[in-house]
């Protein structure tokens, strides 16, 4: 074979009336470069777009209610706010073998300021009360005023530090000042009920102590004068038998003991002075009554003063908040001119399948 036979390519015969088909590819692909020219090309429309979310997004945000949040943070009393109540509480007690100590005075105070402070009916009935809600309930009907004030109640916040004693307030208003003063004046309203109700009881706790220690003085008196009455009562009868037996003098000898049928024997000088001594000289009481008598004395000069009464101490007072919690004009802002260049951008892109499928 020669070397132009072995170079000649091998032809195939062609079939008359056949033409070879060839299929483009399919691709399903977003061509990314693509979609940022149909946006380029509707660039002015965007643009439109993001102007008229972003001055939405602007209208929101500079007429939107303002929200700002004052705290503050309380603790266990200390002694100087509960003393007065402490010395009552102690007087009440007497001398018993484990008195209360302050810590435990302190600590049930405490716990009942917090659990009036946490209160739904105390909360919802100083927001109701309060010149804050009675402007922004103005004109309103009564479902739109219960609204209101379940919305502002749900604004006041307590919560419990895990590891202490400690708790945290918190409660939001549209201004600044006004949160920092609706929190002070609860906390001092709910402190200034709790003091009221603790005081009332010591100070009925206190009468009712002292009309039981009068009671009980009284009682010891009364059994002291019948036995001194018992007591003249048998010397005037032995003096009647003396008299009638002639007895002047005492017709004993030695330290006999005389029991009140032999008393008479005394004599009438003997008889007729203890008789005068007896009911001339002052009741013998013992050291009980004077315990008593102690008692009252001490609970009848105690003044109750509950002016410096506190169920908590302060460990941050209500401040001025400094940051505000809604609206966040930038934020709001941002979010707006992304969600106008999200959409306009979703819009083009549909547009643009719509316009290649036809």
């Amino acid at each position: 074979m020669s070397d132009k036979e072995q170079i000649q390519p091998h032809l195939q015969p062609v079939i008359s009336g056949y033409y070879p088909m060839y299929q483009a590819p399919k691709n399903d692909e977003i061509d990314l470069f693509d979609l940022i020219v149909q946006i380029w090309k509707k660039k002015y429309w965007v643009i439109g777009c993001i102007l008229a979310t972003t001055l939405v997004a602007a209208v929101y945000a500079f007429t939107a209610k303002e929200q700002w949040t004052a705290t503050a943070v309380v603790d266990i009393p200390s002694f100087d706010t509960m003393d007065n109540y402490y010395q009552g509480a102690r007087l009440l007690e007497g001398n018993v073998d484990k008195p209360t100590s302050s810590e435990e005075v302190a600590n049930k105070f405490f716990k009942q300021f917090i659990s009036q402070a946490g209160s739904y009916n105390e909360l919802s009935r100083f927001i109701s009360e309060s010149d804050y809600f009675k402007k922004l309930a103005e004109g309103k009907n009564e479902q739109s005023k219960a609204n209101l004030l379940n919305e502002l109640i749900d604004n006041m916040k307590l919560t419990k530090n895990l590891e202490s004693s400690i708790y945290s307030f918190s409660l939001s208003a549209t201004t600044p000042s006004q949160a920092k003063s609706l929190l002070e004046k609860y906390i001092d309203g709910v402190n200034a009920n709790v003091s009221q109700i603790w005081y009332a009881q010591l100070i009925s706790q206190i009468k009712n102590k002292k009309q039981t220690l009068k009671n009980q003085m009284a009682a010891i008196k009364k059994v002291a004068e019948e036995q001194r009455q018992e007591e003249v009562k048998n010397i005037k009868m032995a003096l009647t038998i003396a008299e009638r037996t002639n007895i002047q003098k005492p017709a004993i000898t030695g330290l006999t003991q005389l029991d009140s049928n032999r008393l008479f024997l005394l004599g009438k000088d003997a008889l007729s002075a203890m008789s005068e001594s007896i009911e001339k000289q002052p009741l013998t009481l013992g050291d009980f009554y004077y315990d008593l008598q102690r008692q009252w004395i001490n609970l009848d000069n105690f003044k109750v003063d509950s002016t410096d009464a506190k169920g908590f101490s302060y460990l941050k007072s209500p401040t001025l908040p400094v940051n505000k919690d809604k609206p966040r004009k930038l934020l709001i802002l941002t979010f707006g001119s992304l969600f106008g260049l999200c959409v306009s951008s979703f819009l083009v892109l549909i547009y643009d399948g719509i316009k290649r499928r036809k």
